[in-house]
């Protein structure tokens, strides 16, 4: 066995919210995570934390460590985590040219990809394009029949 045996000691308070995290977390990583804090106060050793779940101990340790440092709130997966989106609707001054290529050709997105390329440096998939253009034709319709009362 390495190093030396860590355990995390937890009030009942702590214990409650873990276990309110673990049984009704929105995510299955933020249930994972509260479950290792609970399984190690229980007096389970990281090893069979590691043999449980299957993870390296590392990232047991981590978790550990994030949760002496931050509380039950460094346990949830933070804001940015993933790839960023290529098109943004947020993002006016491409929106824009994109709406002026789609009105210019609407029967080939094909076109508008290949002009997209040109004019914004930016390779899109026309199954992205089109998802950009359903959320924003989505965001803008459901601004305006929905929140303003106009059919």
């Amino acid at each position: 066995m390495r190093g030396k045996k860590r355990f995390i000691s937890l009030s009942s308070e702590e214990i409650s919210s873990l276990e309110q995290g673990w049984k009704q977390g929105k995510s299955s990583t933020f249930r994972t995570r509260c479950h290792y804090i609970l399984l190690s106060h229980q007096g389970k050793e990281i090893s069979e934390i590691m043999d449980f779940y299957q993870v390296t101990r590392q990232l047991v340790i981590r978790w550990f460590n994030r949760y002496e440092k931050e509380g039950i709130e460094g346990l949830r997966t933070t804001k940015g985590q993933g790839r960023p989106p290529i098109l943004r609707i947020d993002n006016e001054e491409e929106m824009n040219k994109i709406e002026s290529l789609v009105e210019a050709s609407p029967q080939s997105l094909k076109v508008v990809v290949s002009q997209l390329e040109e004019e914004l440096g930016k390779s899109v998939s026309v199954k992205t394009l089109k998802r950009v253009l359903k959320k924003k034709w989505l965001s803008d319709n459901f601004c305006d029949n929905f929140i303003f009362g106009n059919t």
